[in-house]
């Protein structure tokens, strides 16, 4: 087993090393190479997005002296898929008996659109998931033969995850009914809920460490609870409903991931579940798989897709049931099976480098208030690689030449902490105040005009989208913004002023 994980590993690494970013990152993955960066262990929407330990790990990656820093922390991601990846493939080794259908399970899946994706920038969901399988091989061999040090290294396990993304806390049911019916069942000694309790403790030490620190500086408790557990997005995390506004977009993106053979293979494989030799394995994946895919169909954010890690695992572990059902069933529908899982890798690559010219012959464009200079909005999110995706960079580059020290840029999260890293790393644009309408520094317009004058002091004011929901509305109501020809930023012009020019956006 030990070879097939480092062989997978190797595989997939080389696959996402070749494929990752280079630069400067857009929206949270320009604030995670920030954070990383400058050693930031806190986010302004609360403790639920910190991820203590990807924040860590990821300023280990960035202290390699090979390349890029950028390179390296986007690299990292790579890595962490690529382990996920090697657990999986070991996993289906275990539950199949066949190491090549847990090497086709696994390359299955990381061709994956979401998968492929995320393994190719800053992003903690990467992390997350190789935890996460770490949990699941732990539980599967809990379950084949219940030892105590499997139960305590599942427990640790998912501390570990709850220290780098909330999601991990979604299996903790699943995990304590099994350890709790193997204890009553006398498979497991009573004490090994003290060790797995401690093990967890462990773990999760990272992220209680931030939650100690803000209740002694005067936090409230609940208020503190309730940033651990949700940030600022409570309302998100408990919502019922499936009708939101990006729920098309984010559906059609997440349709990516099924362009091949992959779902059939599952589903043959969950209805083959029932005939696992171990039926508490098939119950324990089941319940994992229910919970993890309502929660992220009803998770009503902006890039829900992201979500989708975990699900596209234990999806992949179905597949791998399924190619195993296919090939036992007879030598034709073994081959069968066999060119299904080819094709199923060949395939999707071929489809996203595609995709983005179709959807433009098609007329299909994104429906966006606002356009970000130098990105290619369907190339972007269609297209998992991202070794050529510069847009970011070029971005930062062509702003912080435009504006000089002492100038004031408001911007908003996506492109906010981009220019923070190229300033920091490029010495581009010293001098000139970053900010956005969260931060303390002019304070939210809406909330005072005065003060927020007050605290700009005269400075030029810059802005990158005058549309709603990117400044505060008020802003929009008293001010012009002019953007010479051939300009990223629109500069604020107050409306007692006379605009430079005809009025921009």
């Amino acid at each position: 087993m030990a070879v097939l994980w480092l062989g997978a590993f190797v595989l997939f690494s080389l696959l996402y090393l070749a494929t990752a970013q280079r630069g400067v990152s857009w929206q949270d993955s320009g604030s995670l190479q920030w954070r990383i960066l400058t050693g930031t262990y806190a986010d302004p929407l609360g403790l639920a997005l910190v991820h203590p330990l990807y924040i860590a790990a990821g300023q280990l990656a960035a202290a390699i002296p090979v390349g890029r820093v950028t390179a390296r922390i986007n690299a990292f991601s790579g890595l962490a898929m690529a382990a996920a990846l090697a657990n999986v493939a070991c996993i289906v080794t275990l539950l199949t008996g066949r190491r090549w259908i847990g090497l086709a399970a696994a390359a299955m899946l990381s061709v994956c659109h979401t998968v492929w994706w995320l393994a190719t920038i800053a992003e903690s969901y990467t992390l997350n998931v190789a935890l996460f399988s770490a949990e699941l091989w732990f539980l599967v061999a809990l379950l084949r033969r219940p030892r105590a040090w499997l139960l305590v290294g599942l427990a640790l396990a998912c501390g570990l995850d709850w220290s780098v993304h909330n999601m991990a806390l979604l299996g903790l049911p699943v995990y304590a009914a099994v350890g709790g019916v193997l204890i009553a069942r006398r498979r497991l000694p009573a004490w090994s809920v003290a060790a797995a309790l401690v093990a967890f403790a462990v773990g999760a030490s990272p992220y209680w460490v931030l939650i100690a620190r803000q209740l002694a500086a005067g936090g409230d408790l609940v208020a503190t609870a309730k940033s651990a557990l949700f940030g600022h997005y409570r309302p998100e995390v408990l919502n019922v409903s499936l009708h939101r506004p990006m729920m098309k977009i984010n559906a059609e993106i997440a349709a990516l991931n099924f362009v091949s053979f992959f779902p059939v293979l599952a589903v043959i494989g969950w209805w083959g579940l029932r005939r696992l030799p171990n039926r508490p394995t098939a119950y324990a994946l089941a319940a994992l798989t229910v919970i993890e895919v309502l929660f992220v169909v009803r998770y009503p954010i902006t890039d829900q897709f992201t979500f989708l890690l975990p699900s596209l695992v234990l999806i992949a572990l179905a597949g791998g049931l399924g190619v195993a059902a296919l090939a036992d069933a007879s030598a034709g529908w073994r081959k069968a099976a066999a060119v299904a899982c080819l094709l199923s890798v060949a395939c999707p690559p071929a489809l996203y480098a595609a995709v983005p010219r179709l959807a433009a012959w098609a007329g299909v464009q994104p429906n966006r208030p606002r356009r970000l200079p130098y990105r290619d909005e369907l190339r972007f999110w269609l297209v998992p690689w991202k070794c050529h995706e510069q847009s970011a960079e070029l971005f930062a580059r062509a702003v912080l030449a435009e504006v000089h020290p002492g100038d004031v840029l408001l911007l908003d999260s996506t492109a906010l902490d981009t220019l923070r890293v190229a300033q920091k790393l490029y010495g581009l644009g010293q001098g000139v105040v970053l900010t956005d309408s969260d931060e303390d520094l002019l304070g939210n317009y809406d909330h005072g005009p005065p003060s927020f004058l007050r605290a700009l002091a005269g400075r030029p004011l810059y802005v990158l989208s005058p549309v709603k929901n990117y400044l505060p509305d008020k802003l929009l109501t008293d001010a012009y913004f002019v953007r010479p020809p051939g300009r990223v930023l629109y500069r604020v012009v107050w409306k007692a002023e006379p605009p430079a020019s005809a009025p921009g956006g």
